[in-house]
């Protein structure tokens, strides 16, 4: 019976968030800006791994966040990526086992090459400085995609991201080639306006090429389009879509299948504690809805009200890592 569910399928960096409450001085010592995000090699992210290991730990990227927002008895999920033969690893597959979605992650390279991760340091006054290194997750190549993920997909969903990687590209290629050979609508996010800078022409022939639906927030899907009005971003993306929803924080999103654009309140938050991974939770409600048989307006809802949530604690997914964030690094 499980069968007939509707399935979406993503692909993406496969990481791990590692959260670990420190002092000031750790900060300094690995010439880290107070609460910046920075993408370092393989050396720096060993010593400071080294030094703040276990810490807290919860698998993240950002489509695997989506997919484990889709935990349930209405969805299966399936999650592509790639991990590393070592302990972060088996984090990812263990989490991705137990919220009952299918992670046929592949090992990276015996090379030396962990799993990607981010360290996300937590010092006394609240403030998070975070550490990224892709590792094991950019060695991903279309070798590790095969036809048997997308039995009976309905949507496979893309991270950008992905192109940044040596062999991005031509993964896009084949999942999404798999992807309508089982029938499937293929919906893409941007990921981010820099990786829109850095991949553009990509996109845009993607698009062109195999995209039925566009989600991301008026920044990603504006860079894109080249507008700064989200109702004309919208309009752009429906030029070349069937299915577009573009995010605009507080002011809700709009949404459309070629018809009037529907506006869609956000959700209401007592109080925003921290915005990250909400994107990811409203594309998994749209995209969900949307795999369900819903209406463009409804899985909009759905979206908004994951966010929501998000919204409301520490990081992109709720648990020990998220709840982790709170505590004194004393």
């Amino acid at each position: 019976m499980s069968e007939t569910k509707p399935h979406i399928v993503g692909i993406g960096n496969a990481l791990v968030d590692v959260v670990a409450p420190v002092g000031h001085d750790v900060i300094d010592r690995h010439g880290l800006t107070p609460g910046g995000m920075h993408l370092v090699e393989a050396e720096a992210a060993k010593a400071l791994f080294a030094e703040v290991a276990p810490g807290y730990r919860q698998s993240g990227g950002s489509v695997a966040n989506s997919i484990a927002h889709m935990t349930g008895n209405e969805l299966r999920a399936t999650y592509l990526g790639k991990i590393a033969a070592d302990d972060l690893g088996g984090t990812f597959r263990e989490e991705m086992d137990g919220m009952g979605i299918a992670a046929p992650v592949k090992d990276g390279p015996e090379d030396g090459i962990g799993t990607g991760h981010c360290v996300v340091l937590v010092t006394p006054d609240g403030e998070r400085t975070m550490s990224t290194h892709l590792g094991a997750a950019v060695t991903l190549s279309p070798s590790d995609i095969a036809a048997e993920h997308f039995e009976g997909c309905d949507i496979l969903f893309i991270e950008g991201y992905l192109w940044d990687a040596p062999h991005g590209p031509a993964v896009i290629e084949t999942a999404a080639g798999y992807a309508k050979s089982a029938g499937a609508r293929v919906a893409l996010t941007p990921s981010d306006p820099g990786c829109v800078e850095r991949n553009r022409d990509g996109m845009l022939g993607f698009i062109a090429d195999h995209a039925d639906i566009l989600i991301g927030n008026h920044v990603e899907i504006g860079a894109l389009a080249e507008q700064d009005d989200t109702a004309a971003a919208l309009q752009w993306a429906l030029d070349r879509v069937s299915v577009a929803a573009v995010t605009e924080g507080e002011n809700g999103s709009l949404v459309s299948d070629g018809g009037e654009p529907v506006r869609i309140d956000a959700a209401l938050v007592t109080e925003i504690v921290d915005s990250t991974g909400a994107g990811d939770a409203y594309a998994s409600g749209f995209l969900s809805g949307l795999a369900r048989g819903l209406d463009v307006a409804e899985s909009g809802r759905i979206g908004a009200g994951l966010a929501a949530r998000v919204l409301g604690h520490f990081g992109a997914r709720e648990g020990a890592a998220a709840r982790a964030i709170k505590l004194s690094a004393a």
